[in-house]
């Protein structure tokens, strides 16, 4: 990754973290997620394209998915 990716990256957190609570906009953020899983999906497969930030995607969805299960399980043990 270059300083610059790492710069961008960097400041896109930045206003990300602004917002308080993204529970408010559950449906959108979900919405987006299907969008980042079709890609990842998509050019993981491709091999001419070269598309370096599509593990990294598929690397935090795999993380996204074992803290919900995570989740879940926590939520089941409570019943």
């Amino acid at each position: 990754m270059s300083e610059c990716e790492g710069l961008l990256r960097a400041r896109a957190l930045e206003a990300y973290e602004t917002i308080p609570s993204l529970d408010a906009h559950g449906e959108l953020t979900r919405l987006i997620l299907a969008e980042v899983a079709l890609l990842t999906k998509k050019y993981r497969c491709v091999r001419r394209h070269d598309v370096p930030h599509i593990a990294e995607l598929t690397g935090l969805l795999d993380v996204l998915w074992q803290e919900v299960e995570m989740a879940e399980a926590r939520g089941d043990e409570a019943h």
